[in-house]
């Protein structure tokens, strides 16, 4: 009884790591991954903030496949904040992440971030 328990837990725990939150029109969520570097700065025009995952992300932008890395470009300061944020903690706590992308490409910086899911252990 014990181990038909503890099975069924496992189970529901393992769903839970792949239920991901809608996303938005044109969106799609990515990985899991595991972040390597975060990136958050001002180039003069747009605020920018950038992740690197370890995984391959089997998308369709051959920057962001290639070079693994994501990247939001913007005017919100308050938004990249807030991406920098949420993924520089999961990054020093070594959580994998779930990361909500439009379907633009960019030749320098990759897909174009929208979202962070932070998954717990």
């Amino acid at each position: 009884m014990k181990k038909t328990l503890v099975l069924m837990i496992g189970c529901l725990a393992s769903l839970n790591l792949y239920a991901t939150t809608n996303p938005g029109s044109g969106q799609k969520w990515y990985g899991p991954f595991t972040l390597t570097k975060v990136a958050r700065y001002w180039d003069g025009s747009y605020h920018r903030m950038s992740v690197h995952i370890a995984e391959e992300p089997g998308t369709d932008c051959s920057v962001t496949n290639s070079e693994k890395k994501i990247s939001y470009v913007g005017r919100s300061e308050t938004f990249s904040d807030s991406l920098f944020s949420a993924a520089a903690t999961a990054q020093a706590q070594n959580k994998r992440v779930m990361l909500l992308l439009d379907g633009a490409c960019d030749a320098s910086f990759g897909k174009n971030v929208h979202g962070i899911e932070i998954f717990s252990d």
